[in-house]
């Protein structure tokens, strides 16, 4: 039996026009080259900093970029990206008000795969679905928190306002699942990455928590689900660490 919710925490933008994969191309991690009606893929848009302002989900559908992200921020990510296209042939609006996430707890192992709907499209994300519906279904049968114990699962996670333009990409481990694309041409923040990868040593990483953390006295909480919680934490030696949650209790944290 599978269970559904609403994703009420993510919206859309949309980029059109003739320009739209070349122009994006130049802000995302992702290599868009590779991008097809068929495969969704996962990014970031980053600032010059290599800092991660955004993560998202991509489709390309009708020869239209569609970009799921955390609806808080929507706003921040079209401001950003509005003050470049305008020297491209191409347009970006925010489609929150047409387009709707869903979610599945159930998956076919076609990863990434996007499946045409009547009323909008599916992605498989490999443990589960993710449906943008042209309509809101009032769907609960699943808590949102088991939800996000699938996408920690795979180590998926999805940067909010609350932690935007605070870590590289590395940091939440997007090169290792296929977000971050080191062979790609430059894009906005593309020098401090891949300094970063050929050069440097990373000192904050993503760490898997296996305990639903509240709050921590030293690092970054990411995405917080029924049994499980993926942090940002300081370590170089790439060994489990224990940190001290917020109840003042010792927890391991296994670096991904």
């Amino acid at each position: 039996m599978t269970n559904s919710l609403v994703l009420n925490h993510f919206g859309f933008l949309e980029l059109s026009g003739e320009d739209s994969k070349k122009f994006l191309q130049g802000y995302t991690t992702c290599n868009l080259e590779t991008l097809t009606p068929e495969k969704a893929q996962i990014g970031a848009i980053c600032d010059i900093q290599g800092r991660v302002i955004t993560s998202f989900l991509l489709v390309e559908i009708k020869e239209k970029l569609i970009l799921r992200m955390s609806k808080d921020l929507l706003e921040k990510t079209l401001r950003f990206l509005s003050k470049y296209i305008v020297f491209s042939k191409s347009e970006i609006r925010d489609i929150s008000d047409e387009l709707f996430c869903h979610g599945i707890d159930f998956a076919e192992s076609s990863f990434m795969h996007v499946k045409p709907l009547e009323n909008g499209l599916e992605i498989d994300l490999g443990n589960r679905r993710e449906l943008w519906l042209n309509e809101k279904e009032s769907n609960k049968e699943m808590c949102l928190k088991d939800w996000t114990d699938l996408e920690i699962d795979l180590s998926h996670s999805w940067i909010s306002s609350e932690n935007s333009q605070v870590f590289l990409p590395q940091s939440l481990n997007y090169h290792e699942i296929d977000a971050l694309d080191f062979e790609k041409g430059c894009y906005l923040g593309q020098e401090i990455i891949a300094r970063m990868h050929f050069r440097g040593k990373l000192k904050k990483r993503l760490h898997l928590i296996n305990d639903p953390i509240v709050g921590l006295k030293d690092g970054v909480l990411i995405s917080q689900g029924r049994k499980k919680t993926l942090a940002v934490l300081k370590n170089t030696t790439g060994q489990p660490i224990e940190v001290i949650n917020q109840e003042n209790k010792r927890v391991l944290a296994q670096p991904i």
